[in-house]
């Protein structure tokens, strides 16, 4: 956490941290969400978030998305310390620790792709009017990360993010009228307005069904013991070690 950024206002002071720190994950969509609605930014927007948008049977969660009137961007938050690695293709990024430890994670650029699927079929958009941004935290370290993908994906950390939008904004047209905005959010908001059952299943969802391809996870055992395995298998070669 930054002094400058605190005494400019787009990030909270300690006591306002403490007050909205629920976990790890939850933190980084906040302090993410706090930078944009800092209101240092030009223009006329309006920030939604945890929307559980339907998606093949099931909700695809979306951790922040704002509508500008010069574009929608589509905010994936990851929390994440130690180092970073991953490419534009890999199914699974690594996080490494100095312990030598090692996590793996789903593809944050699939993952965001797959929110942004579900917003151009729920509002009959083509799919490159959303752009894709991944922001990391500041705890952690970027290894061989593909900053700009395509031109419509951006993966940068925490602090550099307000900065690179702004730049993005500055010279880009007005695409979209306040009434343009306001249908979309009418449209949007009662997503983030769910049940805490509706909530409940979308976990379960992802605890029973392969984050990559949807499928059901089966229960198997491998050398280092049970682990969750996609049903798929060999197309796709999602796994999960067992609680």
């Amino acid at each position: 956490m930054g002094l400058f950024e605190i005494l400019k206002g787009e990030q909270p002071g300690l006591i306002k941290s403490l007050l909205h720190y629920k976990n790890v994950g939850q933190y980084g969509e906040y302090l993410t969400e706090y930078a944009l609605l800092s209101r240092s930014m030009e223009g006329y927007y309006v920030v939604l978030k945890n929307l559980y948008l339907p998606m093949k049977g099931k909700t695809t969660e979306i951790d922040l998305l704002m509508i500008h009137e010069k574009g929608i961007f589509v905010f994936e938050s990851k929390n994440y310390s130690g180092w970073i690695f991953g490419s534009e293709d890999q199914l699974k990024w690594t996080q490494c620790f100095k312990s030598g430890q090692r996590e793996h994670f789903y593809n944050p650029i699939k993952q965001n792709r797959t929110h942004i699927k579900a917003l151009a079929t729920f509002l009959n958009m083509p799919e490159d009017t959303f752009s894709s941004y991944i922001v990391f935290s500041e705890r952690c370290e970027l290894k061989k990360i593909p900053l700009f993908v395509d031109g419509d994906v951006t993966i940068l950390q925490r602090q550099n993010m307000l900065y690179f939008l702004k730049r993005r904004l500055k010279d880009a047209p007005i695409i979209y009228s306040h009434e343009d905005i306001e249908q979309v959010v009418g449209l949007l908001e009662p997503f983030t307005e769910v049940s805490q059952e509706e909530k409940q299943q979308h976990i379960e969802d992802l605890q029973t069904k392969c984050p990559y391809c949807g499928k059901p996870l089966v229960l198997r055992n491998g050398k280092y013991g049970q682990f969750w395995g996609c049903s798929a298998y060999p197309k796709c070669r999602f796994t999960r070690k067992a609680e």
